[in-house]
């Protein structure tokens, strides 16, 4: 495996060591130019000072100088013509100090003429190798950018936009042959998973289609016999048979309801099935939601006057919605007998119409009733599920209305929630994107129906 570890420690030590070898060259040359400066401005200033041959006796302050002077001298050649120059001034031997001196001042001539010759070179070297220091690092900087972003940031890049997809849903894309080194491992890992996942997913697909074409056949099979027992329960509850004693009355009322109640679990299943199986068509065209709402509410008289339950619609608008209108009374018969069936007797439910700041149709149905818990309040719009707690029981239901309502509402382009707080009743609540007013119609009064 190429391991990225590997070659970006190889890259590093390449390049680290080049830039430290030419940096140390590049300094050794400075100090070096800096050692013959101060070698050649004490040469300057030497020969300046013993001029005048004359003045360099023991015990002057020029002797004195040329003294100190010795040790700081380099090569060891100048120093000690330096000591002589200075030994035959101190035994006072004026024909070998005036010789001395000559060859000392010669000497120094051509030091100096050789230094800045030295210092000349030492600077173009410092420059070269300065420069090509820098422009090491430099290069060394962009060529690890680009084996980083190249080897570990696109791939890594690739590979989260490859699990927003996955996030999102969207398995459009064609899987690759992964590099050989840890990102490609990380990569081969997620094709691997990605593609348990899609055959997981088509698996589910399959089962589940399954399951929609067991419902639809099971429940069209029951409906046939249902139908048949309610018509002959209905019947005998007429006296067609003869007449019937309270008891067998009550238990043929008991019976025809709990038929009622089958027919309508049976016909939610289908409806399910068909929206999940997209074969539920909406008939959608322009019609009066100010109707819509006024035959919903007088179609649910009964059930609010044996709950006791008041039914109240706030003064709307003349207005129309393109909408499938069976299917969108369907939803707020759907909310309206919720509401009934978990308000107090007594109390008034509420049905409120209003434009959103989204501009959309906002349908609300306001209950007085024992309200959601919180972590309950998304479960009610799945399939089977009801918001129970031991202040709050079962209610008889399939538990499939709001799961129906739910989709209907989203084949509408539209959005369905509900807002409550425990104790204090609920508002369920459905948006229609489609509207607009009708002038040629009047508008529907605040009105209530008292049960």
């Amino acid at each position: 495996m190429k391991s990225i570890r590997v070659r970006l420690f190889i890259l590093l030590s390449l390049f680290a060591g080049t830039t430290l070898t030419l940096s140390w060259v590049t300094y050794s040359s400075f100090k070096a130019l800096m050692d013959s400066r101060r070698q050649l401005e004490l040469s300057y200033t030497i020969r300046d000072e013993v001029e005048q041959v004359g003045a360099l006796k023991p015990g002057t302050e020029l002797y004195r100088r040329m003294q100190s002077y010795g040790p700081l001298l380099q090569p060891d050649r100048r120093r000690q013509e330096l000591t002589d120059m200075l030994q035959a001034a101190a035994g006072n031997h004026a024909a070998q100090l005036n010789v001395r001196h000559k060859t000392f001042v010669k000497n120094e001539a051509e030091y100096q003429r050789f230094m800045r010759e030295e210092m000349n070179y030492l600077e173009s070297k410092l420059l070269y190798y300065g420069s090509l220091a820098l422009f090491t690092m430099l290069f060394g900087f962009v060529a690890l950018q680009l084996f980083i972003s190249r080897s570990v940031v696109r791939p890594l890049h690739v590979l989260s936009r490859k699990m927003v997809d996955f996030l999102h849903d969207r398995y459009t894309y064609q899987f690759h042959v992964p590099s050989n080194d840890e990102v490609g491992q990380m990569q081969a890992t997620f094709n691997s998973l990605a593609q348990r996942v899609i055959s997981n997913m088509e698996q589910l697909k399959t089962l589940d289609q399954a399951k929609s074409e067991f419902l639809s056949i099971a429940s069209h099979e029951l409906r046939t016999p249902l139908t048949s027992i309610k018509g002959s329960l209905s019947l005998m509850r007429t006296g067609v048979v003869g007449k019937m004693n309270e008891m067998a009355d009550n238990l043929l009322t008991i019976a025809e309801n709990e038929t009622d109640r089958l027919i309508r679990l049976i016909n939610d299943i289908l409806d399910l099935a068909k929206i999940e199986a997209r074969k539920l068509p909406l008939h959608q065209d322009w019609h009066s939601f100010t109707d819509l709402v006024k035959t919903s509410l007088d179609s649910l008289q009964g059930l609010a006057g044996q709950a006791d339950v008041h039914l109240q619609c706030d003064s709307m608008p003349a207005m129309e919605a393109y909408m499938d209108s069976d299917r969108v009374q369907q939803v707020l018969t759907n909310l309206l007998s919720n509401a009934i069936k978990f308000s107090p007797a007594g109390q008034t439910v509420h049905v409120q119409c209003e434009i959103n700041d989204r501009n959309e149709l906002l349908v609300t149905v306001r209950d007085h009733g024992r309200g959601i818990a919180p972590e309950d309040q998304e479960a009610i719009f799945q399939k089977f599920r009801q918001a129970t707690s031991v202040s709050n029981p079962l209610v008889k239901g399939t538990g499939l209305g709001l799961a129906i309502a739910k989709a209907l509402v989203d084949q509408h382009g539209g959005m369905i929630g509900v807002r409550s707080t425990p104790g204090e009743g609920s508002s369920f609540y459905f948006t229609l994107p489609e509207w607009r007013y009708n002038q040629q119609r009047p508008a529907l009064p605040g009105t209530e129906k008292v049960a």
